[in-house]
């Protein structure tokens, strides 16, 4: 992430740039998040804002955007769900500002692997004793 700059050594493409709509958290417009191109319904009817927040590995969603992570069967990390491989889910691809960022599934799902259960396990007791890590995604 940069602030103010931008070095064109460091990427190929184009540059899309967005409004901030939330100058404390710079915020920008999230159109929509899909799992495998299917849309999720998170901002329909809501004006939904996303963060660039580099202090965490992690994303984090509000109640109502958790739940139908959970009512899609998609994993969080205070529900998992049951696979064969944590490759069963996909991409995950955040519309913002009418432009596709896509995750592929290694860059936002744990690995299943046993040596992961125990991060995980705090990471879920830090969430529930902690409430949310931050904004993330926001609903207006």
């Amino acid at each position: 992430m940069t602030l103010g700059y931008y070095d064109r050594a460091k990427f190929t493409g184009n540059i899309h740039w967005n409004d901030i709509k939330f100058k404390y958290m710079f915020g920008v417009e999230l159109n929509d998040v899909l799992v495998n191109g299917k849309s999720l319904g998170i901002c329909k009817n809501r004006e939904c804002l996303i963060t660039f927040d580099s202090g965490t590995s992690l994303m984090s969603f509000p109640p109502f955007a958790s739940q139908m992570l959970t009512e899609n069967q998609i994993p969080t990390s205070s529900v998992g769900q049951g696979c064969k491989s944590e490759q069963d889910f996909g991409q995950m691809t955040l519309v913002i500002g009418g432009q596709n960022y896509v995750l592929e599934n290694h860059e936002w799902m744990f690995p299943a692997v046993d040596k992961y259960k125990n991060h995980l396990a705090q990471a879920q007791t830090h969430m529930r004793d902690a409430g949310p890590l931050g904004p993330q995604i926001i609903a207006q």
